[in-house]
């Protein structure tokens, strides 16, 4: 039996998760476990299916392309260094609602809990070695997979690398931001190939919710070559 191609695999994935968020609206996850579940507004239902379909249409036409030949790794994109302490607002007006899907992992799910025999589905999909093969060959379908495996929880280890550049915490204001950024720069010239800047000069995240690692500085920081980088 000729296995079925991992583009109508993934579009048919979504066009199930789709077909469940249809219709839900407001009522989306409200009568989950004694209403814990505060649901999908239906603006966000609305935006949540143009998504979806954009990410379908989006990945059945790069994967009906030929795989483009392989190129070297990329470098891993330069890190933005935010400060913790900004100027804000102190007007009695309250902020603006943020409009839009949330972003934060496993959001639909919380919101959905019918989604997770999608969830279930993609990681079975993501654990196949014939998918990660693909994957693999054609770097331009994983950031395609990543958001909507991103939404729905599916285990980080499966998950496609991101793109993106990671956020680095830094106590402190502006100042304090860019001269951390120098000082990554200046480590990161000096220090012996493969050696993982940001584990040896920045602190894990300590809370649950924001998982952004914070910058210590690499003082007296030593490479494999033996040569001291300086703060």
């Amino acid at each position: 039996m000729t296995p079925t191609p991992l583009r109508d695999r993934i579009t048919s994935l979504i066009a199930w998760l789709a077909d469940r968020i249809a219709g839900l609206g407001g009522s989306a996850g409200r009568d989950h476990a004694g209403g814990g579940h505060a649901g999908l507004e239906t603006a966000q239902a609305g935006a949540l299916l143009a998504r979806l379909r954009h990410l379908a249409a989006r990945f059945r036409a790069v994967a009906a392309t030929p795989i483009p030949p392989p190129k070297p790794a990329p470098k891993p994109a330069a890190p933005k260094f935010v400060p913790t302490h900004r100027f804000r607002d102190l007007s009695a007006d309250p902020p603006p609602e943020r409009s839009g899907l949330p972003r934060s992992w496993r959001w639909l799910l919380r919101l959905v809990p019918q989604a997770a025999a999608a969830r279930a589905e993609m990681e079975a999909l993501l654990r196949d070695p014939a998918v990660q093969d693909r994957l693999a060959a054609d770097r331009r379908l994983g950031p395609i997979l990543r958001p909507l495996g991103w939404m729905l929880g599916v285990e980080r280890a499966l998950l496609p690398p991101s793109r993106r550049r990671p956020v680095i915490l830094v106590p402190g204001g502006r100042a304090a931001a860019a001269a951390a950024a120098a000082e990554y720069a200046g480590a990161r010239a000096k220090a012996a190939p493969g050696t993982d800047i940001l584990a040896l000069c920045c602190l894990p995240p300590t809370g649950r919710r924001d998982r952004r690692p914070v910058w210590r500085g690499c003082a007296a920081l030593a490479p494999s070559d033996g040569a001291e980088i300086p703060a």
